[in-house]
């Protein structure tokens, strides 16, 4: 079977997927570590280490240059060996003052652009729609939708001010096994959803699960667009006291939202014969 872990790390984001060919992945990684209601919530270190022991990572996939998304990959990296490290294009800086009041560790940042200039252990992938070239993600199901030459561009024309700027190159994938098809939003803007839909057409948007686009946030809402996904369960990635998209997503899902910050860490596990419920959850609310 395949089995994908949502980890509740809070405002962040941490997706841990097991393959049935051992290509051990995570999406994106958050373990800042903040407490909500006298709660520690999940480290995905500790997480990892619990499940897998010292088990290498095939690839890291780094929907898009925000901390949120990249906090603990220091950590990560001097733990393990990450083989294959998913990037996208674009010229980003944090200044040095950005530093002194950050709640982020700065050799996050620092191991990032190792990384990003690394042809090996790990090997630094920009990879575009539609991407089949290389080796492996399309055998493990995985279909990239965003980013696209034209969202790279729309992200570097963006103010650096511009709070989409970035969301612009998220990667959007599309992982489906065995018939079950799990949407992966990142952080991607409505001007991205509104590019695959253009590009791919709505029907390449469908799909059983989907996590919600950057926490649930309302800016990243494109009603049209996810009509069009219909899936039974949306997934959403938050923390306590901060508010998402309820409404919306609770109107959108056939079956139920379940987010992190209620439900805590949540496991799908998907066999070989396309059935993937019971949706296992670490608490109910």
């Amino acid at each position: 079977m395949l089995k994908i872990h949502f980890l509740n790390v809070g405002k962040g984001n941490c997706t841990i997927v097991e393959f049935p060919s051992n290509r051990l992945s995570i999406i994106d990684i958050d373990n800042t570590r903040i407490h909500d209601d006298n709660e520690t919530l999940t480290d995905p270190i500790e997480y990892f280490s619990s499940k897998f022991g010292y088990s290498s990572v095939f690839r890291f996939i780094l929907t898009h240059p925000d901390m949120d998304h990249m906090s603990g990959l220091d950590e990560l990296a001097s733990k393990v060996s990450i083989l294959n490290f998913w990037d996208t294009e674009h010229k980003k800086t944090i200044h040095e003052s950005e530093w002194r009041h950050s709640p982020y560790n700065r050799r996050d940042w620092e191991r990032y652009q190792v990384f990003r200039d690394s042809s090996g252990n790990p090997k630094c992938l920009r990879l575009l729609r539609g991407a089949t070239a290389d080796c492996c993600w399309t055998q493990d199901g995985i279909r990239i939708l965003s980013p696209s030459t034209q969202m790279i561009k729309l992200a570097a024309q963006a103010d650096e001010d511009d709070p989409e700027k970035y969301h612009h190159l998220s990667y959007v994938l599309m992982l489906t096994y065995a018939g079950v098809k799990v949407l992966f939003g990142g952080d991607a803007s409505v001007d991205a959803w509104e590019d695959i839909v253009e590009e791919c057409g709505k029907q390449s948007l469908k799909a059983d699960i989907f996590l919600a686009p950057h926490h649930g946030s309302k800016n990243n809402v494109n009603d049209e667009v996810f009509q069009a996904v219909a899936p039974d369960y949306v997934i959403v990635s938050v923390a306590r006291g901060v508010d998402y998209d309820y409404d919306f997503y609770n109107r959108l899902a056939r079956r139920g939202v379940l987010s992190t910050k209620y439900y805590g860490n949540i496991r799908v596990e998907i066999n070989d014969d396309g059935k993937y419920l019971p949706i296992y959850v670490d608490r109910k609310p």
